[in-house]
């Protein structure tokens, strides 16, 4: 415990696996906190706590640990237990945080495991973020406002942050930590110092750095120098994996935030949480990890440049037009690894021999797929042809090596001349075992004598119990066992420390052999990761055609104008979920005419769906995919915002409707002529009164042309407040537009078709019946729904008067008393005077 206690002074912070035989143990404090969220047995041994896990399924258990933020330190037995004096040396060999592991048991093959450092300025109201993932390399920084840090922090969902507050009050940085839930590590505000970033940012890229990559804000140094340091610190032996830092510009991207990302569905669905049903699982049909985690990328960070955009078209439309070569490449990325990960592996000096024949196999698939790439005119994409390093690994490795060194046999015979002559050793060992048993069998007169062999006691001559008297004396009795007894001879033992040593002298040189292949292919890891950035985007273009084939995508219009005319656009989830031929697609079409629709109709009839799939079939094409429809001219759009639905923070203070009006304001504050705006309901989680009110001075807001910066986004306004269609009659550019309906045998059927004009019904108490209300609350809400008067807003001025009363008692008498009449039996005199003596009760 003396041993423990002092590994785990140096390692605090972190959960400290103790290497026991064949288990790992945690002790006081760490066995408390790891007992509960790994589901094991809490015990104690001299009143300290402690708990532990088998060593052979590990890594199932730091995945739980490391999914919940926790630190995880290995602390291995150094040693073998038969060359040890005392208490067995104990060392940490591994640490392992959310933001920096390298294990792919670990990790999500299809998402990037990002460490992100956040630099928050509140003088300057601007924030700025590095990202780095050790396990495939790449490491970017940015800038942005501080108001949207968070919404850029949580669209790459980080493993885990580390902060630079400065000038921040403790309440701002208590904030930003509680509205991201990912692990924040604390660490010294020194690993922000400039002069520290500099200097580590130029140790590892090379004096001029700074000045190549374009890190010309002190801000941005400090934040890339940040994670270096923390990665240095973590895992020393993973910054070689980075070839270079891009500086990303928010500005050449499409800006979706966190509320646009999730109510668009984008990467998992709001049901199940799950990448199922989102656009993310109908577009992604790439065959490697590589592609998969690239085009998770492409999905939260359209283009706004037109010609990568078209360049990305062409691309996808050589491959729907050249089926054959799209085929055999597809045949030939389902047998590539992931390649950015094991170079990962191979820079940090943990790769496997298994890895390095997957690495070996797959860079001979790529220049093959390189070769099919030359002989197409149409295609540019200049692949490293990676041959020394498939040479290397062909010249050292055996064909089919094991997955450890431990096991031997990784080297190729013929390598090296003293491994062949060590293994040839090995080899002739059962032979000069088999003859020494012959010999002693011979000279002893013991016909049943046997030479065995245990890890434990080494090798030893057998005696039948029926023949231990006939033992020669020069045999030295070892070992007492059911059958007879074991015994050592002077020659056996000579025998044995020759196998044994010439054994122990092959592993530990194919281990050296192995380390410095290791070292040869690392030279190489820039090549390697270009290599696998372009097989990505192979990989993602190929799927593009695939789907645009199979499902009937067209190829886009983009331009630079402001225009937004789909032809039957389609939901490109909704219609997977359908069965072939339910959907039912729709146009839409924004000009200099129309920039606010304003679209009513029942709830259930498809309102939401076209919404989105509105934003959808615009960041298809911005990402450079073909898209559902049967066609569409989209003007660059830069920002896609919405608010849909319902919910609240309640945790942070934000009740259902502060959460709207607080998402609502943000994109009245945001938005610029060529953004989309989705807006769903707005207003209706206040008074009718109320929310219209709000729902009204919003698009008036819109329709403002004063506001010339703004003019031309483009907005999609769903809403039940039937008032506000009247708005098309005195303010520009707003048209109506609603979802048809028929009604048929006092039911409605609801045709999920847009067209022009506004609704005159909700039907909500219908929707209420599908769902199953009782039926007396159905005909109960029919009555007063008929005695409910509709009030028409009449003018671009509010109507003060007070709101219908709901319960009439003067109205109800009426309606009691006309039940009650017999028509038939009365005179025409009668019936006027009853309708006089309403009309004198209703003044």
């Amino acid at each position: 415990m003396k041993q423990y206690w002092n590994i785990k002074a140096k390692y605090s912070g972190m959960m400290l696996f103790f290497r026991l035989g064949d288990f790992y143990e945690l002790f006081g404090e760490d066995a408390v906190k790891a007992a509960t969220v790994l589901e094991v047995v809490l015990t104690q041994r001299a009143g300290i706590p402690m708990c532990g896990v088998p060593c052979h399924s590990v890594n199932s258990y730091i995945r739980k640990l490391i999914t919940k933020g926790f630190k995880v330190a290995i602390c291995e037995q150094l040693e073998e237990f038969g060359n040890a004096k005392g208490i067995i040396k104990r060392g940490v060999t591994k640490v392992l945080t959310p933001g920096t592991i390298l294990e792919d048991t670990l990790l999500e093959s299809k998402e990037n495991n990002f460490l992100m450092s956040v630099i928050l300025d509140d003088n300057t109201a601007s924030a700025t973020f590095a990202a780095a993932d050790i396990s495939t390399g790449e490491f970017f920084v940015s800038e942005t406002i501080l108001k949207s840090i968070e919404a850029e922090v949580s669209k790459y969902n980080p493993g885990e942050l580390i902060i630079s507050t400065g000038n921040m009050q403790n309440k701002q940085i208590s904030d930003f930590k509680a509205k991201l839930k990912i692990p924040i590590s604390d660490i010294d505000n020194s690993f922000f110092d400039i002069e520290k970033a500099q200097n580590i940012i130029e140790e590892l890229f090379g004096i001029s750095a700074v000045k190549k990559f374009g890190l010309n804000k002190k801000e941005v140094v400090c934040a890339c120098g940040a994670l270096l340091a923390y990665i240095k610190e973590m895992q020393p032996q993973s910054v070689s994996i980075f070839s270079e830092i891009k500086y990303v510009r928010n500005s050449d991207f499409m800006y979706l935030d966190i509320v646009a990302i999730k109510n668009l569905e984008l990467l998992n669905s709001m049901t199940s949480g799950k990448t199922e049903n989102s656009l993310l699982s109908v577009i992604d049909s790439t065959k490697t990890p590589m592609g998969a985690r690239t085009i998770r990328q492409w999905l939260i960070k359209p283009l706004l440049d037109i010609s990568k955009i078209e360049n990305r078209q062409n691309v996808v439309r050589f491959f729907i037009k050249n089926p054959n070569v799209r085929k055999e490449i597809i045949e030939k990325l389902k047998t590539v690894s992931d390649i950015e990960r094991i170079t990962a592996r191979v820079s940090s000096g943990s790769a496997n021999p298994k890895d390095l024949t997957a690495l070996k196999n797959s860079l001979k698939t790529i220049n093959n797929i390189s070769e099919i790439i030359k002989s197409a005119d149409e295609l540019d994409f200049n692949i490293p042809k990676n041959t020394q390093i498939t040479n290397k690994i062909s010249s050292y490795l055996s064909d089919e090596p094991p997955v450890s060194l431990k096991g031997g046999n990784v080297i190729k015979n013929g390598f090296n001349a003293e491994l062949d002559e060590l293994r040839k050793i090995s080899t002739d060992a059962k032979v000069y075992i088999s003859n020494l048993e012959a010999k002693e069998r011979v000279a002893s007169g013991i016909n049943n004598l046997k030479i065995g062999y245990t890890s434990v006691f080494g090798y030893y001559i057998e005696i039948s119990k029926s023949n231990v008297a006939s033992s020669p004396k020069h045999y030295v009795r070892k070992q007492t066992v059911t059958s007879g007894e074991r015994y050592i001879t002077e020659e056996l033992k000579i025998l044995e420390d020759k196998i044994l040593s010439a054994q122990e002298k092959t592993l530990r040189l194919e281990s050296s052999i192995f380390n410095n292949l290791i070292q040869e292919i690392s030279v190489f890891t820039a090549d390697i990761l270009k290599t696998s950035q372009i097989i990505s985007e192979i990989d993602i273009f190929c799927g593009f055609a695939e789907n645009a084939i199979e499902y009937n995508y067209v190829c886009p219009k983009i331009s630079e104008g402001r225009e937004l005319s789909i032809k039957d656009g389609r939901h490109p989830v909704v219609e997977r979920i359908l069965r072939s031929g339910e959907f039912t697609a729709n146009d839409i079409t924004f000009d200099e005419n129309s920039k606010i629709m304003i679209l009513t109709g029942p709830n259930m009839s498809g309102k939401s769906t076209y919404l989105r799939q509105i934003a959808l079939i615009v960041i298809m094409a911005q990402i450079g995919s073909f898209v559902p429809s049967q066609s569409a001219e989209i003007g660059l759009v830069d920002k896609i915002f919405t608010r849909i639905g319902a919910g609240d923070n309640l945790a942070g203070g934000e009740s259902t409707f502060m959460l709207e009006m607080s998402e609502t304001a943000n994109i009245l504050n945001q938005y610029t002529q060529r953004s989309l705006i989705i807006l769903d309901e707005v207003g209706r989680g206040t008074s009718t009164y109320d929310g219209m009110s709000i729902a009204w001075a919003i698009i008036e807001f819109f329709a403002d042309d004063k506001r010339k910066a703004n003019a031309g986004a483009k907005i999609l306004f769903v809403t039940h407040y039937f008032e506000l269609t009247k708005l098309s009659e005195t303010l520009k550019g707003v048209v109506n537009y609603s979802i048809d309906v028929k009604e048929w045998n006092g039911d409605v059927i609801f045709l999920h078709k847009i067209v022009k004009g506004s609704a005159d019904k909700s039907y909500g108490i219908h929707v209420a019946k599908i769902a199953g209300m009782p039926h007396q609350v159905i005909e109960r809400a029919y009555k007063i729904l008929s005695r409910l008067g509709e009030k028409a807003i009449k003018s671009s001025k509010y109507d003060e008067s007070p709101q219908i009363e709901f319960f009439c008692a003067t109205q109800q008498q009426v309606l009691t008393e006309l039940k009650n009449i017999d028509i038939n039996a009365l005179s025409p005199i009668e019936t006027f005077n009853i309708l006089k003596n309403w009309k004198e009760r209703y003044k």
